[in-house]
């Protein structure tokens, strides 16, 4: 192995939060050395978006979280080589690490951007936004936090949208086809993102805040 994949390794595994031996809850303090705003990427792909995200607001703690090995390696290995020092990773269920990992209240913004719609019915569980995903994120987020979301299919942006209607006690901010060829000023897209827009596919998306207090 040449040395610089080898430093690389070394710096996944520094970043990395290991879902089997890291204590929960997750004291974000501790984790980044600091305090200030936390955001979580759930379904990161190759890790474009979060990497561009992370250098653009450097006063945010972030957490990417990716279940597939192969995507969560690029990601892991993009942020190692950026030398993010204010991006951690983990490897694993979204859900689980939401429900498990996340201290009540500690997280100010949410992103979902084109994670798989899984479109047959008999996948739907698999699916990150369902109807079991408001009141989590209710318990997780701060007061104001607020969730980002954006999908190329549009049952899917429906079907999310639903789930937090029913649920009650959001607001959304932005809802509905993203208008602009490009995205709004200091926005960042991700790179599925990007490649819809070149080839003209419609661009689903809203930003929800919460402002109900979970009974969870």
């Amino acid at each position: 192995m040449r040395a610089g994949a080898q430093n690389i390794d070394e710096l996944v595994r520094a970043r990395e939060i290991d879902m089997a031996s890291a204590p929960a809850p997750l004291d974000w303090a501790a984790l980044f050395g600091r305090s200030g705003p936390r955001a979580i990427e759930v379904g990161t792909g190759n890790g474009y978006f979060l990497a561009q995200e992370a250098a653009r607001l450097p006063e945010f703690n972030f957490i990417g979280i990716e279940r597939e090995p192969k995507f969560y390696y690029k990601m892991a290995k993009r942020c190692a080589r950026a030398g993010l020092e204010n991006a951690r990773t983990v490897r694993g269920e979204a859900s689980e690490f939401l429900e498990h990992w996340l201290p009540p209240r500690s997280l100010d913004r949410l992103y979902c951007y084109f994670s798989d719609p899984w479109p047959k019915r008999r996948h739907r569980e698999r699916r990150v936004f369902g109807p079991d995903m408001p009141p989590l994120l209710e318990r997780v987020l701060a007061p104001g936090g607020e969730v980002w979301f954006k999908t190329d299919a549009g049952f899917y942006f429906n079907l999310a949208v639903t789930a937090f209607r029913r649920r009650g006690g959001w607001r959304f901010i932005e809802i509905g086809r993203v208008p602009l060829a490009e995205p709004g000023p200091g926005e960042v897209p991700s790179n599925y993102e990007r490649k819809a827009r070149e080839a003209g596919i419609v661009v689903w998306g809203f930003k929800a805040v919460v402002e109900s207090e979970s009974t969870i």
